[in-house]
């Protein structure tokens, strides 16, 4: 049982489901990354609303071994998938971390924190800005309803996929989870 008590000094309050993870720290996470060595920031599209889609791409190798696409949060309600990426972007360009600095000799990281800004920024839980859940949309995207998913999968086909990691959260489990791609047939996925 959670009990909040709190003695509100305004006429509205808020309380968050989750850690919070605004559009404004989205975009300092985006500015800082976007300097630091080795990193590439290039906007994929805009949003229905008009929103970047960022996507930050992170290499030291003149011929990566691997493009690697992770992705977060196309469930605007899940903070937590972003806290994890911000996490990852941190240690992963960190000069003095060996292990990340043998990965990006190794491979190219084609990260983008938050496919959902849309949703975000409007406070929905699952979809976006006309109610998409972008989660059901790989197979078919489309950039009435889903031009987050079209642009990152327009990307993919571009540059090439080995691997590809979707974070997700939830709150009946105390951690992260990596979603698989069940639903997508052959010819939409990318090898």
């Amino acid at each position: 049982m959670l009990t909040i008590n709190v003695t509100p000094t305004l006429n509205a309050g808020w309380i968050a489901y989750f850690a919070p993870y605004s559009m404004e720290r989205h975009h300092d996470l985006i500015a800082r990354m976007a300097v630091r060595p080795g990193v590439t920031l290039s906007m994929l599209g805009e949003t229905l609303d008009g929103q970047p889609l960022d996507c930050l791409s992170i290499t030291d190798a003149e011929t990566p071994a691997r493009k690697l696409w992770l992705i977060a949060r196309q469930h605007p309600g899940e903070t937590m998938a972003e806290w994890w990426m911000e996490g990852l972007l941190e240690r992963l360009t960190d000069p003095a971390d060996a292990l990340a600095r043998k990965l990006r000799r190794q491979h190219v990281f084609h990260i983008v924190p938050n496919m959902n800004p849309d949703g975000s920024r409007r406070g929905h839980l699952r979809t976006n800005a006309v109610g998409t859940n972008l989660n059901r949309e790989w197979q078919t995207p489309t950039l009435e309803r889903s031009p987050e998913v079209y642009r990152v999968l327009e990307a993919m086909h571009r540059t090439g996929v080995d691997f590809c990691l979707d974070v997700h959260g939830d709150e009946a489990l105390p951690h992260n989870f990596i979603a698989g791609f069940e639903g997508i047939p052959r010819s939409r996925t990318i090898s």
